[in-house]
């Protein structure tokens, strides 16, 4: 009997075929990335925002402190802008701000005295001394809102005339607060001087102003000393104004602001009060030293605002109006 042997050809094992994504599954994984992303987006720039605005916060914190500090040295706070001594060409004649007087308190002295603050006048300074017109122009980080998007030279508010050669000043977003109203020297026809004595604005900068912390009669927690202007309303300058006797675009706003405009209104009106680029409100420091966000929506009436204290129609005044003045007798409420 004849025996077959079967020949077993041993099985090759077969890799299984690797499947790779399909154009659905690939669009599917797209669209979820892309919610993630959109859910993520706002809360890393909700996050970056809360981090700016707490730098700005300690800024304001720091120019707080050193107005005080100034006032604690020398017995009252600094000139909102300080009038030429000698009372010559005052029409268009630029003025040290409040800015300026402070900045030994800010780690800036050596400026300060570069600039011969205590001993000149920023119109000299600007005349006489064309060489040292790029000392103004210095960037100080502590002046500048880090939620601002303003160039470190501001052309909307340069020193615009021949004389002092339409010089841009380094720009500020921190702007002192001076009342209800503006306070300059109006032309006297028959003195000929453009030096008359200036109306109170009620707050605690003006041109010459010299307030104590005495002076503050509602309370230094219940008064701004300094709140925030954005580019977009021109913002300001550190060093001063160009014409103390203005209070266009090239006056006293450059370093100072009105509260008879809401909060982040736009310009041009906007432009002579306070805003910021932080959603929903703008910060001040207040006469204590503390710095609040108050917000768009505090209540606002300028009903009363030009009157004077211990008038009935005070009580009529907003919110807003009675944080900016520093003895209207009006009880503050909440905000």
């Amino acid at each position: 009997m004849t025996v077959h042997r079967i020949l077993r050809i041993p099985r090759i094992p077969i890799k299984p075929r690797r499947r790779g994504f399909t154009l659905v599954e690939l669009l599917v994984v797209i669209a979820i990335i892309g919610i993630l992303i959109a859910l993520l987006l706002p809360a890393i720039q909700s996050a970056r925002e809360a981090g700016r605005r707490a730098h700005c916060a300690s800024n304001l914190k720091n120019i707080g402190l050193a107005l005080l500090n100034y006032e604690d040295v020398n017995g009252r706070f600094p000139y909102g802008a300080k009038s030429s001594v000698g009372r010559d060409h005052a029409k268009g004649r630029a003025a040290w701000g409040w800015g300026t007087y402070i900045l030994p308190f800010l780690e800036q002295e050596q400026l300060c005295n570069t600039m011969r603050v205590d001993s000149q006048e920023l119109h000299d300074l600007m005349i006489d001394y064309e060489q040292f017109r790029s000392l103004p122009q210095t960037h100080l980080p502590i002046y500048r809102c880090p939620s601002d998007d303003g160039p470190e030279l501001n052309h909307e508010r340069s020193f615009t005339n021949d004389r002092y050669g339409d010089t841009p000043m380094a720009t500020s977003n921190y702007i002192a607060v001076q009342g209800t109203r503006w306070a300059n020297g109006d032309y006297d026809g028959e003195t000929g001087t453009w030096i008359t004595p200036r109306n109170d604005p009620w707050g605690i900068f003006w041109v010459d102003s010299k307030t104590k912390i005495s002076d503050i009669k509602d309370g230094t927690s219940n008064t701004f000393l300094v709140g925030e202007r954005c580019w977009a309303n021109f913002a300001g300058i550190w060093v001063g104004v160009r014409n103390y006797n203005g209070t266009g675009e090239w006056g006293l706003r450059q370093a100072l602001g009105i509260s008879n405009i809401k909060p982040n209104a736009a310009g041009p009106e906007g432009n002579r009060g306070f805003s910021s680029n932080h959603p929903k409100g703008t910060q001040f420091v207040f006469a204590d030293g503390h710095v609040a966000f108050i917000p768009n929506t505090i209540n606002f009436d300028n009903t009363g605002a030009g009157a004077e204290p211990g008038k009935p129609n005070l009580a009529n005044m907003g919110t807003y109006q009675r944080l900016a003045r520093r003895n209207d007798g009006q009880t503050v409420g909440e905000f």
